[in-house]
């Protein structure tokens, strides 16, 4: 078999994205696909590689925007839009195997079932997960209110349909997360259908591959895809060492991902460094935790989240909605141009979300682009009003996104005053707030 450069597929891959736009999804993955064929700096194989994964993604967006020509099926004799594998053969697949799993809790077997009649492709499917068949289970850190461990799940989740056996298949044994639940009941079950729902629709999010139980306490937990890091720690690991190109790839994959969940009519409410993810191997950027809105039994009157990024109407009002996320992303957007994590210096949870509400934000360093001072300007106004929407950042962001592509000269003396005398950075996590008497949001000048 040919060696195959993984970072060469990647970026050619990351190039005709950026490059290749048209409204026409057909007509644009058919330029998508001219365009890598006529890709100079890639092999034969290296080419057949990226167009496979094309090849994947128009499926995919075939049967998610339910958008194309139908076909027969050469199985089950339906109308179906994928053409490596047929919807609804995968569909009946999973509902002919409901009596040979049970997780023994009512809830759990029905939204399980639930997710996999909603099933769209092969890969991106929810299931019941014995416990059993996960081994060398470690403890890797303690989220918000939920431990993180990691295991190697020796069956691992499906891959594709195989066409011959008319069966889906599994990648074999793969590393994951486990996450451990509080509670499956209440508001709790609510989020779980709702993140469940968009993770296994939208490639952007983190995938949850199904439940299991651990027997030690009968406690259900999430099973996911293990990434390599996250955010805040691939910052601090690579600073000073980030391109321009990678550094907006970051905020672009960031926007894109959002911009799935607020499709989903849904809000993220969580947006911070910690759950944004990365995935080595494909170079990609995911965001974890949608809609998770903290413990069960918060107080009332309360608030849960990341506070260094959370918007002064959440602050003041917990006013959750889709202008609350775009003001997170802009300081996630200061946070990946500046290098550090923001409000750094601040040690009082009152005084920083007095600040907030009064108008400071991170002060924006000497040699940030003008385009990006104004867009995190605008994002992070203290009136949601005049925020822009998902999709005007997202065009924004393209455009950048796309220029760079174009020429990277243009970026190669663009450089940030990154503070060089940072070296032990530390961080806010999510808990819960309670803030009281706080005044109006409103803008200021005064930036730390």
């Amino acid at each position: 078999m040919a060696n195959i450069r993984r970072e060469a597929v990647n970026a050619a891959y990351d190039k005709a994205y950026a490059l290749i736009n048209n409204d026409d999804m057909h007509k644009r993955f058919k330029e998508i696909k001219e365009f890598v064929n006529n890709d100079e700096t890639l092999s034969k194989e290296e080419k057949l590689e990226v167009i496979k994964r094309f090849d994947g993604d128009y499926d995919y967006f075939k049967v998610v925007k339910n958008d194309g020509i139908k076909r027969d099926c050469e199985n089950c004799k339906e109308k179906c839009l994928a053409t490596l594998y047929c919807e609804n053969c995968v569909r009946k697949y999973l509902k002919s195997e409901f009596s040979n799993w049970t997780s023994e809790n009512k809830i759990i077997d029905s939204l399980i079932q639930k997710c996999q009649q909603e099933s769209l492709i092969p890969y991106m499917i929810f299931e019941w997960i014995p416990y059993d068949r996960l081994k060398n289970i470690k403890f890797l850190v303690k989220g918000g209110y939920s431990d993180i461990y990691t295991a190697d799940w020796e069956d691992g989740c499906y891959k594709e349909w195989d066409l011959e056996e008319k069966k889906l298949k599994r990648s074999g044994t793969s590393k994951v997360a486990l996450k451990r639940l509080e509670t499956i009941e209440g508001d709790n079950k609510t989020w779980l259908e709702e993140a469940l729902y968009i993770s296994n629709k939208w490639g952007s999010i983190v995938q949850c591959y199904g439940f299991t139980k651990d027997p030690t306490d009968d406690k259900f937990m999430l099973v996911m895809n293990y990434m390599d890091t996250d955010l805040r720690r691939y910052l601090q690991k690579n600073r000073n060492q980030i391109t321009w190109k990678t550094k907006i790839q970051i905020i672009f994959e960031i926007v894109k991902a959002l911009s799935r969940v607020h499709e989903e009519n849904s809000v993220h409410k969580n947006l911070h460094s910690g759950n944004v993810l990365y995935l080595k191997n494909k170079n990609d950027w995911y965001i974890s935790d949608v809609e998770f809105y903290g413990p069960a039994n918060k107080p009332l009157n309360s608030v849960y989240g990341n506070l260094s990024y959370m918007a002064p109407e959440v602050i003041y009002k917990s006013e959750y909605s889709f202008k609350s996320d775009i003001y997170s992303v802009a300081i996630l957007m200061w946070e990946v141009l500046s290098e550090q994590p923001p409000f750094l210096n601040n040690n009082n949870d009152q005084d920083l979300a007095l600040n907030i509400v009064n108008g400071t934000r991170p002060k924006i360093l000497p040699g940030t682009p003008e385009i990006f001072k104004k867009l995190m300007e605008e994002c992070w106004d203290a009136n949601p009003e005049k925020r822009p929407d998902i999709q005007t950042l997202w065009n924004k962001i393209e455009d950048i996104n796309k220029s760079i592509h174009e020429n990277n000269d243009n970026w190669k003396d663009v450089n940030i005053d990154i503070n060089p005398n940072i070296t032990e950075l530390t961080y806010n996590n999510s808990k819960v707030y309670t803030f009281k008497d706080l005044p109006k949001p409103k803008n200021a000048t005064k930036d730390i």
